[in-house]
């Protein structure tokens, strides 16, 4: 049985109306001003929660530095985030850290629950390294087996190359125009013996889905950290949730043992 999940921004069911940016950095001051944690940038719904309507939201854990070390910090590859089950922050279902590793080495991140035990891990290889073309993803989910992914099939690259030339020469003009270049390829499938077992994309309206083909053989915690994870890595024309400048992101919460 297939299960699919996906990230989007959170809507706020108390808003009738778009909110500006203005009315947006109000919010947040009232919010911390009355000592309340301000609500979650984004979500992670279908899968499990897709016959109750329940989600699970998402956002940044921000360094004791805030937004700017975060951003620094995203450009060597690491991300910190975590997940929780109501959009006011007040119970954590997983987190997200970037285990310590040379700079040189593949970014390796470690899923752990809402209790701190270990789900799994993520590792990304860039492309042009360790003897591959494109960027290698490898999901190790505790006591599984490991599955393997490349960024994007190989026929869709050739064709992105072969006109990238013609992209540099009108790329002034679609960002004038509110156009956009054609992006890179994105889609992953993810492979283990030979078979595929977790394809990740972006659907309708700007949403980034992951879907496990065998569901029962994945924890649910597992699959909404690749996702996020793969999402923060959309690129320099993509839309990375974790890019945001704000600082109404959650501070660093020390993990324990």
């Amino acid at each position: 049985m297939e299960m699919t999940i996906a990230l989007r921004r959170a809507a706020d069911p108390a808003d009738d109306k778009p909110r500006t940016k203005k009315t947006k950095n109000a919010s947040a001051r009232t919010q911390t001003e009355s000592g309340a944690q301000p609500r979650a940038r984004y979500e992670i719904v279908g899968g499990p929660w897709e016959s109750t309507g329940a989600r699970v939201y998402l956002d940044r854990e921000l360094p004791p530095g805030g937004a700017r070390e975060y951003t620094a910090a995203r450009k060597r590859g690491v991300r910190s985030f975590t997940m929780w089950t109501d959009p006011h922050r007040l119970k954590t279902w997983a987190r997200v850290v970037t285990a310590p590793d040379d700079e040189k080495a593949p970014s390796r991140y470690e899923v752990y629950d809402g209790s701190d035990r270990f789900v799994g891990s993520v590792t990304r290889e860039r492309s042009f390294t360790h003897g591959h073309l494109r960027t290698r993803w490898t999901a190790q989910q505790e006591g599984r087996a490991a599955a393997v992914g490349y960024k994007g099939r190989l026929a869709w690259w050739a064709v992105w190359w072969l006109i990238f030339p013609v992209q540099c020469v009108l790329a002034p003009a679609m960002l004038f125009s509110d156009g956009d270049i054609f992006r890179a390829p994105r889609r992953i499938g993810y492979r283990h013996g030979g078979t595929r077992v977790l394809d990740y994309g972006s659907g309708m309206q700007n949403h980034f889905h992951l879907t496990a083909v065998h569901a029962p053989d994945w924890n649910p915690q597992m699959l909404a950290a690749l996702l996020a994870l793969h999402t923060s890595h959309d690129g320099i024309m993509g839309d990375s949730w974790d890019k945001g400048a704000d600082e109404t992101a959650n501070p660093a919460v020390p993990r324990s043992g």
